[in-house]
């Protein structure tokens, strides 16, 4: 729900409408979807009766198995109500549902083949239909023509955000994916915690709500959000921390222990201050600017990253009894002193610091 709200937000705020329209493409491209808008429709879309209001179907989430199995045909029923609803305006906000449903799915289906019987001249219909930023609408049917022409790779299955230019659509895509992500570790986890016993899951469960506050106080607030995919660059660096969670949840369940003194704790604590000072004062020079880190943000992150690490050690110690805390706090320390090292880059940055540090928007992951 969060990410919804999040890839709201910057549709309102982004200057593009959510779906450019056709006429602002070149004029190949017009020429293109003219040709193919043309394209029958098959008869069952002509036998869908037009909804009054969004239909609450999600197609999107019938294609991908979000909460549901996957059923290409519920997701093709669905995106035919959709489509009607998009034509007629009654999309109350955008969203993952109305952004990649309606036309958009159908331009999925066709191309690939699924549930439906293969159409790349009802591919490139639909992709005309679901609009876009031009570079966009472009791109998207040249890809579809590839397809047709056999110049693709001949196993590449079609997806519609292969082809985005917008930052304003890599939010969306990054949502989509996110709840994709999300339903894959939440099963991940659950297996994991299916052998702990009664204790270790109370404590496990506690460790998961402080993982995922401190995991949203990071994005919120120690994530550089001054350019136009904002949306995903927050979205990202929340879904990298529980990735890296999850993962390295895996690595010590498999006996691969951290290790740890109290001397090296004292360390990592004195280094781990120094880089949350120098941080604030950092952001304190830009407090106020537009998208820039600010020192609430970093205040708030290392509150819950606190608590995050406390469940860590009260969780571990009954899960994992032959390691010391100590062991913890430190791969903890060390783990939280990389990801305030890594954050607070300018995302357009092309020298400097940052550049030796890559994508240094997307925390690092626990040694």
């Amino acid at each position: 729900m969060r990410k919804l709200e999040l890839v709201m937000l910057l549709a309102l705020a982004c200057a593009m409408p959510l779906s450019a329209q056709l006429e602002d493409a070149g004029s190949e491209t017009k020429a293109k979807c003219e040709e193919f808008l043309r394209t029958p429709l098959p008869a069952e879309a002509l036998s869908v009766a037009a909804p009054k209001a969004w239909p609450d179907c999600d197609s999107y989430k019938s294609y991908s198995g979000i909460g549901r199995k996957v059923d290409f045909a519920a997701a093709r029923q669905c995106a035919w109500l959709e489509r009607l609803a998009q034509q007629s305006n009654l999309e109350s906000s955008h969203g993952i549902a109305s952004v990649f449903g309606g036309s958009a799915m159908l331009t999925a289906l066709y191309a690939n083949g699924e549930g439906v019987q293969k159409s790349i001249p009802l591919a490139i219909r639909f992709a005309c239909e679901a609009g876009g930023a031009p570079a966009e609408i472009s791109l998207r049917v040249e890809h579809l023509q590839s397809l047709e022409a056999g110049t693709s790779k001949p196993d590449s299955a079609f997806d519609f955000c292969d082809d985005v230019t917008s930052g304003f659509m890599e939010g969306y895509c990054a949502a989509y994916e996110s709840e994709i992500e999300d339903q894959k570790s939440a099963i991940s986890l659950e297996g994991i915690a299916s052998h702990f016993t009664p204790a270790q899951r109370f404590a496990f469960d506690t460790l998961r709500k402080s993982e995922e506050a401190y995991s949203l106080a990071h994005a919120r607030g120690e994530i550089d959000l001054s350019g136009s995919a904002r949306a995903m660059y927050e979205i990202d660096s929340e879904e990298t921390l529980r990735e890296n969670f999850l993962a390295a949840l895996k690595v010590f369940e498999k006996g691969k222990y951290p290790a740890g003194s109290q001397a090296q704790f004292a360390d990592a604590n004195t280094r781990l201050n120094r880089a949350y000072r120098k941080d604030l004062s950092d952001a304190e020079e830009h407090e106020g600017d537009y998208g820039a880190v600010q020192p609430g943000g970093i205040r708030d992150a290392e509150r819950a990253w606190l608590k995050y690490r406390d469940a860590w050690v009260a969780f571990a110690r009954l899960r994992y009894p032959s390691v010391p805390a100590d062991a913890w706090l430190v791969l903890l320390t060390n783990d939280r002193i990389a990801i305030l090292d890594g954050s607070f880059c300018d995302m357009d940055v092309v020298e400097g610091p940052c550049v030796q540090k890559g994508d240094t928007w997307k925390p690092s992951p626990l040694p």
